[in-house]
């Protein structure tokens, strides 16, 4: 459990674990990656009964991947359970998967369980979204308990397997992903060549403790366009599920047209983008499907945004063509949105002369 900033969850979380109903031993490893806050003290205070509480402080901030390295060097256990420092375990979780690989004893079975948002947290229509339709965090609405699915859906936030089979590798999760995005794809892209098969089991229950608006999802979906961009460069097979139409269409544009030609307005890039967010941040609580499209549109965005940065982070054009594929992509996304909410009678916050007047 790699641990950073936490301080107001981690108790919390360390108390589920004292009512799992698992009846065999077993320990929790808590990385704190060189948190600023509490955390660190809160785990060291933290008194349990029912576990084995193993604590390694980091000096510095390293990220999730760092972190866990540490935790499986520490890891003494032959089932290791990924899990976040903001997932609360059900009562049950430890045993549904203790059960799962009892029933599965194949080395290269992983068991992934299921994440619900904390029930103790409001859902708004972007955390309903991203874990639903938009399946930009996890892909639960679109799979089926009992299947098979492949390395993508290797999500560290509740995910186990055997500790012989990950040992196989001469590495485990690569520390030049320093966020939490990618890096465990990555680990179990080199896994799947050994064999690896992920069942996702849907009784193995945590909940997610974190709640999103469409300001700190934005960032969310901009640092994975950047860690893709460093995956599909890694893997350039893996590009086909990472780079999309509309990323392709901005470098063409800004390629085939270039800067002297160029004759068209730019609207300045950051604020469309804060105008956008504003303008979201108006249907936190308006549920409707047309909502779930513009949050489509707007968090595709942000993710090729990132890719698009870390891909020409050493150019010195890359700021012209972030321009570009802001123009490119959000002035018609804004137009497409303000036409269809008229149509279907949807109120908006401000129309288009706001977005588009200095």
């Amino acid at each position: 459990m790699p641990c950073y900033n936490t301080g107001s969850e981690i108790n919390r979380v360390l108390s589920a674990y004292e009512h799992q109903d698992l009846n065999v031993p077993f320990e929790i490893i808590a990385i704190d990656d060189g948190s600023t806050d509490v955390t660190y003290e809160i785990l060291t205070s933290f008194t349990t009964c029912r576990f084995l509480l193993k604590i390694l402080r980091l000096s510095t901030n390293q990220g999730p991947a760092a972190a866990r390295n540490v935790g499986i060097q520490m890891a003494e256990s032959p089932i290791l359970l990924f899990v976040g420092d903001d997932i609360i375990p059900s009562p049950g979780l430890l045993r549904a998967h203790l059960n799962a690989h009892q029933t599965n004893p194949e080395l290269e079975i992983a068991i992934l369980g299921h994440i619900h948002w904390d029930p103790a947290i409001p859902q708004n229509t972007l955390m309903k979204h991203i874990d639903g339709i938009g399946a930009q965090q996890f892909s639960y609405y679109y799979m089926k308990p009992g299947c098979k699915y492949d390395f993508r859906h290797f999500y560290t936030a509740n995910i186990s397997l055997k500790r012989d089979f990950l040992m196989q590798l001469d590495h485990w999760f690569d520390t030049t992903f320093p966020y939490a995005a990618f890096e465990d794809v990555e680990l179990a892209y080199r896994l799947k060549r050994l064999g690896l098969q992920i069942i996702y089991v849907a009784d193995c229950v945590a909940y997610h403790s974190h709640y999103h608006t469409i300001w700190s999802f934005s960032e969310r979906q901009y640092r994975a366009g950047m860690m893709a961009w460093r995956l599909v460069k890694k893997y350039p097979l893996i590009a086909r599920w990472l780079i999309r139409k509309e990323h392709k269409r901005a470098i063409a544009w800004y390629l085939l047209i270039g800067r002297a030609k160029r004759k068209k307005r730019l609207f300045e890039m950051a604020s469309l983008e804060t105008k956008l967010l504003h303008f979201l941040s108006f249907y936190e609580w308006f549920f409707n499907p047309l909502i779930d499209a513009l949050y489509l549109r707007v968090l595709d965005y942000f993710y090729f945004k990132g890719l698009t940065r870390e891909l020409l982070k050493d150019s010195r054009r890359m700021p012209e063509l972030l321009e570009v594929y802001a123009n490119l992509y959000l002035i018609p996304t804004i137009n497409w949105f303000l036409r269809e909410a008229r149509i279907k009678k949807i109120p908006v916050p401000f129309g288009k002369e706001d977005f588009f007047n200095a």
